[in-house]
């Protein structure tokens, strides 16, 4: 009997030292499976409304050019349609408004003076069709994140959102926001996703610099067409 006394003494000694080991774990894994959630929700979304905003710095949209760009106010219809209004600065410090489209037929891009579309050639730097697809924000979600945590419960724009937060390289987040970090690095991502839905409201990416990228979703699942250009016929010879 005394044995068997002392023998549960040492299973609630055992527990009280192992039940603080694992209460420390479900933060990182309920961090780990809303993310999970996020990127279900995203492969699940029929059609958005999102801006992708360059804060701090300039960003190239075509560096070859010397064009760069701070906002662009896109649409996004599923699975591969996005089209973006994008205010961009040319070499010469002139600011103009440019609509580039991503389609199943290719991308294309209005000219600022006659607003006919052209095709772009590939090599562009910014993709918005691939922040959607399986190996865009959802794939990052799902197995690129590092010490991701939860911050806490908190009001954006008047929605009830989850804040959570984390580490990702470079490597993993240039294809989706057009190569401008370092890809050694790990750079720190705040995430904000409305918790029933688990729908995205705000990604945020920062640079050791100072800079930041800033993507922001709206209008989940409302109708969106995004038809593919048509392009002006080629001038007549002579």
């Amino acid at each position: 009997m005394r044995h068997r006394v002392m023998a549960i003494a040492l299973v609630a000694v055992a527990t009280a030292v192992v039940l603080p080991a694992q209460q420390a774990r479900p933060g990182l894994g309920a961090a780990q499976t809303m993310l999970n959630r996020t990127a279900d929700a995203i492969l699940g979304l029929k059609s958005a409304r999102f801006s992708v905003k360059r804060l701090g710095a300039p960003a190239f949209l075509d560096e070859k050019n010397g064009v760069t760009f701070t906002v662009a106010d896109c649409a996004y219809a599923a699975p591969d349609r996005v089209s973006c209004a994008v205010k961009v600065s040319l070499k010469n410090g002139t600011i103009v408004q440019v609509t580039r489209v991503w389609v199943p037929e290719g991308t294309f891009q209005s000219n600022p003076l006659t607003r006919q579309f052209g095709r772009l050639t590939a090599g562009s730097n910014f993709n918005g069709v691939l922040l959607f697809t399986r190996t865009g924000i959802p794939e990052v979600l799902r197995i690129a994140v590092q010490k991701a945590q939860v911050v806490g419960k908190e009001k954006l724009e008047n929605r009830d959102v989850l804040h959570l937060t984390g580490d990702v390289s470079g490597e993993k987040l240039n294809p989706l926001i057009g190569g401008t970090l370092k890809a050694d690095l790990l750079h720190s991502v705040d995430l904000w996703v409305e918790e029933r839905t688990a729908h995205p409201v705000q990604l945020r990416v920062n640079e050791p610099e100072g800079n930041a990228w800033l993507i922001e979703l709206s209008r989940i699942d409302e109708p969106v067409d995004i038809p593919t250009p048509r392009l002006s016929p080629p001038a007549a010879k002579p």
